[in-house]
């Protein structure tokens, strides 16, 4: 009896000193009288549950506590509260090791909340961290706000930061606040440790956090060198499937719009969508063999405007918002999206990997999202092209040799069907073209890949405006135009029939009149590929990969370049499937082969197989648009798509 006496006064001892300190800090480096102009922060810590017990400091008071208080909900779901955890306030250097002595100290309640007070003359800092550590586990967060929460996310954002060579002292702390409350709407689970939730957030989150952070780390760009009208083409690829695996998805789109971007001001550019044209495929069913097709065309006056950022290495970047759309007894939920587009290093003219990702739910009875009735996710992929429009174009303005790279999607029951082709147009000035040879090769769900040469075609009529548009070539009607410099084009095109839909899109850029020097250029690599094998039953094993804006490719000589960045998949094992995401590392070496007219291979071979990039370099090697093809070690290609290579200045310079 006396035990339980002295137990029960300990207990009342001890949650009278945690409720008048608050969790404040305990170090003497911290004054006891702080001035005026001291901060106090405070925050909730989390972990995934196996890795919670690692971040504890099993003292007895933590104990006690813990078997008489109910740990409280975490935000991320399945994050539990770490709770007598020692929260340490230290300053880290650009590769996030601690510099100097801790400068405060807490520790977490039984809910894992913590307050402590910032030493005087210590203000909120991109280098400014609290960490929570133990039995070689750590989580930190960035002290850029007075609720600081430390979590998988906040270890993860600091880490993206660090690896993109982060300048962390010169961080606008309201560009840390902003990005880590954008990954926290994400629709997250908690892995079963630290390790797998910072795999599970690369994946889910790690193409979006590195395109925030280049734009973050670089200096303002002169908007004024951009502003214009402007054409945009977009060839897009998506995958949908149900939660129950009762059918599935196989998308194509085509989109063709019209922009204005004006000068803003301090690196802001005003942009203005004004129209759009798109073509939509849908192939859905059980299999591909069982599967219906639908296609329709929309065109859309608009007039809508956003406000982007531009940098000084000519990345414009726009921020889409987390939303919610309902659709009849289907609601859905859209996490934020970055698009960040690459500005070649002459202007006026972009390109960009957009990805955008969706989850589908039920609707309540009063027609609202419904939570708990979850139907399917949905991924789309596309490279698109922005392009100055030109003014008073005539037919003498499009002349010379232009290398083509063309990339199409075919959709129809029972079959899924991919082809590339690269090889030169000649324009003559006079209103026609020549095109050589091609080199074709195709993908079939149902019959496999083949490869063959195309004949060349000759006197083509082509059709354009003043303004670059592309009218026709020979007998095809086209939705295509020039650029405002005369050396770039992009067309699309979609074809339908009963059951059957085409979707295709070729960049041309004119060619050099000798060997461009490629040597000691880095190149932002922007890659969209579509993986396809048949299942020998009527389906089809389907992939999208595409690089992450961080992609890298750097000529190291004549012959040999370097790779680094990531890919990312998005992949189905059957029509009806669910989508399964993974993240790869993309590294090693290339080889490499110019010709004198800026044809160019690009060839990396890897354990896994061999990945060849055939196409052009434009006049002065500032960017080059090329075909993609990836060919397992054994056996034939199973991954077609397109890529562009776009130079990349140093910022600042």
């Amino acid at each position: 009896m006396i035990k339980s006496v002295s137990y029960l006064i300990t207990l009342i001892a001890m949650l009278a000193a945690i409720s008048g300190c608050g969790g404040s800090s305990s170090s003497s480096s911290a004054p006891s009288d702080p001035a005026p102009q001291s901060l106090t922060v405070q925050g909730t810590a989390s972990a995934p549950p196996n890795t919670v017990a690692s971040l504890r400091d099993d003292t007895f008071s933590r104990i006690v506590l813990n078997a008489l208080i109910e740990p409280a909900a975490a935000a991320i779901t399945g994050l539990q509260p770490v709770d007598g955890a020692t929260v340490e306030l230290i300053r880290v250097d650009n590769n996030g090791d601690q510099v100097g002595e801790v400068l405060a100290e807490a520790v977490t309640s039984t809910t894992g909340n913590y307050t402590l007070t910032l030493p005087q003359g210590v203000n909120l800092a991109g280098n400014l961290v609290v960490r929570i550590t133990g039995n070689n586990a750590q989580m930190r967060s960035q002290v850029v706000d007075q609720q600081v929460d430390i979590d998988p996310a906040s270890e993860f954002v600091l880490r993206k930061f660090i690896q993109q060579g982060t300048n962390l002292e010169e961080l606008v702390v309201n560009d840390v606040v902003e990005l880590k409350g954008k990954v926290d709407e994400f629709d997250l689970t908690a892995g079963a440790d630290l390790t797998e939730m910072l795999e599970k957030l690369e994946t889910e989150v790690g193409q979006f956090v590195e395109s925030q952070v280049a734009v973050i780390n670089e200096e303002p760009g002169n908007a004024a060198e951009v502003a214009g009208d402007y054409r945009a083409n977009a060839f897009s690829l998506g995958l949908h499937d149900s939660e129950d695996e009762s059918a599935g998805t196989y998308a194509n789109d085509l989109y063709s719009t019209d922009f204005t971007f004006a000068n803003g001001g301090n690196g802001t550019v005003t942009v203005t969508l004004s129209g759009e044209e798109s073509a939509d495929a849908i192939l859905t069913g059980n299999t591909v063999s069982t599967a219906s097709l639908f296609y329709e065309t929309d065109i859309e006056t608009l007039n809508e405007t956003f406000s982007a950022t531009l940098t000084d290495t000519g990345i414009l970047s726009l921020e889409g918002e987390f939303e919610e759309d309902i659709d009849g007894d289907n609601a859905f939920r859209y996490p934020p999206t970055t698009y960040n587009l690459q500005g070649v290093p002459a202007g006026g003219l972009f390109f960009q990997v957009a990805r955008e990702a969706g989850v589908r739910y039920g609707t309540t009875e009063s027609g609202a999202l419904d939570p708990q009735d979850r139907r399917g996710e949905e991924a789309y992929r596309a490279l698109e092209v922005f392009a100055r429009a030109p003014q008073g174009m005539t037919d003498a303005d499009l002349v010379g040799d232009f290398g083509r790279v063309y990339f199409s999607s075919e959709s129809q029951t029972g079959d899924i069907a991919l082809e590339s082709e690269t090889n030169v147009v000649t324009f003559d000035g006079n209103g026609s073209a020549d095109a050589s040879e091609s080199d074709s090769h195709r993908l079939s769900s149902s019959v496999g890949y083949s490869n063959e040469t195309l004949t060349p075609e000759t006197d083509l009529p082509v059709v354009i405006t003043e303004d670059g548009d592309i009218v026709s070539i020979g007998d095809e009607e086209m939705d295509g135009f020039i650029n405002d410099t005369f050396d770039f084009i992009s067309l699309v095109t979609s074809e339908n029939e009963t059951g059957f839909a085409r979707f295709d899109t070729s960049l041309l850029v004119k060619l050099p009149d000798a060997a461009p020097d490629l040597i000691g250029k880095r190149y932002r690599l922007l890659k969209l590929s579509n993986y396809l094998a048949g299942n020998g039953n009527g389906d089809a094993q389907m992939a999208l990969i595409t690089s992450r804006f961080n992609s890298f490719v750097t000529i190291d000589s004549a012959t040999e370049a370097t790779l680094e960045g990531s890919l990312d998949e998005v992949y189905k094992s059957g029509l009806a499937a669910n989508l399964e995401l993974s993240a790869s590392e993309l590294s090693g070496t290339a080889t490499v082969n110019v010709e004198a007219n800026g044809a160019a291979t690009l060839t990396s071979t890897t354990d896994s197989g061999e990945t060849v990039l055939d196409g052009f370099f434009n006049q002065d090697a500032s960017y080059g648009v090329f075909t993609v093809r990836f060919a397992p070690t054994q056996g034939d290609p199973d991954e077609f798509g397109l890529a562009v290579l776009v130079e990349v200045p140093a910022s600042g310079q």
